[in-house]
Parts: C-alpha cells; sequence; structure tokens
C-alpha cells in the first residue's frame, strides 16, 4: 500500500502501547477455527483506526461454524483477531475465501511498531484481497520509523495463472519470512505450492535491485500476527486503497491459520 499517513492499510494500531515484549518469540500453532478461534491464540479487536478505515472493529462481527470463521463487514463495522503472542522468522500460512464486495480488505498479515515497543519501527509483511483490484493477491512489505519516512514494497499478483479464483475457491495462502527473504506462495488448483513472489534483503553490493529491500528495512523484530476485513471511508487516500466502498455487507471466510517457526 502507498500511503505516507501514519496508519497502516491492515493493521491495528494501538492496542498494545507501553507492552515490554518478551525476547523469546512464541512457538508454532495452528488453528483450525472450528466452533470459533481458540482465545489462548487469538485477541479479538474493539475500536477503530481512522482514516482510511471506515469502519469500527466489532469482535461481534466474527462468526464460528463447524469448520472455520466468518469476518463480517457491514457499513461503519468490521472485525480483527490478533495474536497474544509474538512471533520471529517462520511460515505464516492460512485458508480463506472472500466475497466480491468493492471497496473492501481481506487479509493475513503479520505487524509491529511503536505501539508495541517505543522507538520501535512500523514493520509489516501483507497478504491481502481486494474485490476492487479482482483477482489478485496483493503483496507487501511495509517500514517506517517512529516519526520517519513510510515505505512500502508492493506487488498485486494475478491468481488466474495458478487456476485459482478468491471468491470461488478456498485458497492456501503464506509467506515464508527468514533473515534474507521473503517468499509468498499458494497452492495451485492441483494442490501444489507455487512460489508467487519473493523479495530479498539487500547484499550490501550497493545496488538495490527490483527484488531487493534495504538491510535497514528488513522486518527483524518479534511480531503479531493478523487477520482483518475491513472497508474504506471513501476518502481520497481510501479511493486508492481500497477502492470505493458503497455500504453493502461483505465476508470473508478463514479455514485455518498456521505459524510455522524456523
Amino acid at each position: 500500500m502507498k500511503t505516507l499517513t501514519g496508519l497502516c492499510m491492515a493493521a491495528t494500531l494501538a492496542t498494545t502501547a507501553g507492552v515490554n515484549i518478551e525476547a523469546t518469540a512464541a512457538g508454532y500453532f495452528k488453528d483450525d477455527f472450528s466452533w470459533g478461534f481458540n482465545s489462548t491464540i487469538w485477541q479479538p479487536r474493539n475500536g477503530s483506526n481512522g482514516t482510511p478505515f471506515g469502519c469500527t472493529f466489532n469482535e461481534g462481527a466474527i462468526s464460528p461454524s463447524s469448520h472455520g470463521i466468518t469476518l463480517s463487514v457491514s457499513d461503519g463495522t468490521c472485525s480483527e483477531l490478533q495474536s497474544k503472542a509474538f512471533y520471529g522468522y517462520g511460515k505464516v500460512q492460512g485458508s480463506l475465501k472472500t466475497g466480491n464486495t468493492a471497496g473492501t480488505v481481506s487479509s493475513i498479515f503479520t505487524y509491529t511498531s511503536w505501539w508495541d515497543s517505543p522507538g520501535r519501527a512500523w514493520q509489516e509483511i501483507d497478504i491481502e484481497f481486494l474485490p476492487s483490484l479482482g483477482n489478485v493477491v496483493h503483496t507487501n512489505v511495509i517500514y517506517q520509523p517512529q516519526g520517519g519516512q513510510y515505505q512500502s514494497w508492493e506487488q498485486d499478483v494475478p491468481l488466474g495463472q495458478y487456476g485459482l479464483n478468491i471468491q470461488n475457491d478456498l485458497l492456501t495462502i503464506g509467506f515464508d519470512w527468514s533473515e534474507t527473504q521473503i517468499r509468498w506462495y499458494v497452492y495451485d488448483s492441483s494442490g501444489n505450492e507455487q512460489t508467487v513472489r519473493v523479495v530479498y534483503k539487500d547484499n550490501g553490493d550497493g545496488y538495490i535491485a527490483s527484488d531487493e529491500i534495504p538491510a535497514y528495512a528488513w522486518p527483524v523484530d518479534n511480531t503479531k500476527i493478523m487477520i482483518n476485513h475491513w472497508h474504506g471511508d471513501n476518502s481520497a487516500e481510501a479511493f486508492y486503497f481500497p477502492g470505493q466502498y458503497y455500504h453493502q455487507t461483505a465476508w470473508a471466510y478463514y479455514d485455518f491459520l498456521e505459524y510455522i517457526p524456523h
């Protein structure tokens, strides 16, 4: 997401201020969301982020079922889960399916910033689906030092080339985050893992390639894992991302979420 504001387009910004983060990252988990989310892993969000978000997060918008959860959006209301623990390098993957409501975003992402620890840079890795963009996955890495300049490295990847449609298929997708690279992947219509994008930490040769991120901006701190579903506020910023919202209801179904540490 290209924005110069201090707000994260997909993240929660005001829930953990003053928290002293443990130096040791948490370990493996998998939540199959059977009859709801695992409350030892997740904390539902209640509250608002401000523009360009056009809604208030409300835990009542998260609906359980026997095999997964639905994160709902209605005019002014949206939904989010964030992990209680912080996690280090590893794989974050899940399975989801979304509707086709313009101006909405459904996502899987990592996020940490100065709200978690004073002086910490905003660091985020994104998987996002925007019906306004069509059948693509929006991938992104975000970096901003506290009080400093926002930077992002985003790329949209068409899903049709893998025989997938986020509105018709239960899509399994993830990213593998390490000290030197971030690799996004999906499982195609035949069940095979396909790499869709890779970015690398700058190798220090004095040249930043198109698939490299400067070393200072590489995400290194333990981070929360989050999923959310929200709509924009139709401001000028929101018209760019996530597009115009027409006050319709929307849904995003999540079948599981898993973290595998390195």
